[in-house]
């Protein structure tokens, strides 16, 4: 039992359509200092610092200035992601949820990553080092990626949402992280399991053309090699531009969610008295 009580003050409305979240938004651009979501603040600084940490490690720079560049990217996600963390709760029960999806796939990456742009490029001016901004900002854009998307995920889920009925503490809300997490893994996987079960093999196929060249575009930005696959890429042929490895790591998610899927369908056997 959840033993945290929810939150008091209910200033936050939950638009249904697309259309109603972002007329909430425009028309009411004050909420988002108000209601400036300070759970999103402190897990975003958190998690996003250390990539510019490891990237400034990476390229030789010295542990004084790796600390520095992570230590304004940490005051600067602190400061933003309280106010992109309430854009998405604006966006949290719209329907359907694809269109949500999207929408904080434009709007999220693009506004925070400009700003995250020219606060990392003045940080390299004014220390008059080398300009790293680049490949840190294309690694961070990654992360926001997977991170806008879990945040609609759990935040659907009535998780690291502030003044709402629904709204309980920050500790609450971190318990219930590692099921998260692993729901929100799991996802593709499950679905993709559902279309095999449904006989869906060209959808099949497809999505994991897709993911496949998903997971690859993702390897390049974070690794900055264009040939990440099984064997470097060598003598692949145009396999050399699908995430061969990424493809791999779903067939085993796929298997598993099958197999759970399956004592999951199994009916219980009830043993009575003759």
């Amino acid at each position: 039992m959840d033993t945290y009580a929810p939150e008091q003050h209910v200033t936050v409305s939950n638009p249904q359509t697309l259309r109603e979240a972002w007329a909430h938004l425009l028309s009411e651009p004050w909420l988002l200092i108000s209601c400036w979501n300070y759970k999103g603040a402190i897990l975003s600084s958190a998690f996003r610092a250390p990539v510019f940490l490891i990237t400034y490690l990476a390229a030789s720079e010295s542990l004084k200035l790796a600390f520095a560049a992570a230590f304004v990217q940490f005051i600067f996600r602190f400061l933003f992601a309280g106010l992109t963390g309430y854009v998405i709760q604006a966006f949290r029960k719209v329907e359907p949820a694809w269109k949500a999806s999207a929408s904080i796939l434009v709007v999220v990456p693009a506004v925070s990553h400009l700003v995250e742009y020219a606060v990392s490029a003045g940080f390299v001016y004014f220390t008059a080092t080398a300009n790293l901004t680049d490949k840190a900002i294309v690694r961070s854009v990654c992360f926001s990626i997977f991170s806008s998307l879990f945040v609609l995920f759990i935040m659907r889920r009535n998780v690291l949402i502030v003044g709402e009925l629904e709204s309980r503490s920050i500790f609450s809300d971190i318990r219930k992280l590692p099921a998260l997490v692993y729901e929100f893994l799991m996802f593709l996987p499950n679905e993709i399991a559902a279309m095999i079960h449904s006989r869906k093999i060209l959808a099949v196929v497809v999505t994991f053309a897709a993911w496949g060249v998903f997971s690859q575009l993702i390897g390049w930005a974070m690794v900055y090699r264009h040939s990440w696959t099984y064997g470097g890429g060598k003598d692949l042929g145009i396999l050399k531009f699908w995430g061969v490895d990424g493809i791999i790591l779903m067939l085993i998610a796929v298997a598993f969610a099958l197999v759970f899927s399956k004592f999951q369908r199994q009916p219980d056997v009830h043993i009575t008295d003759a």
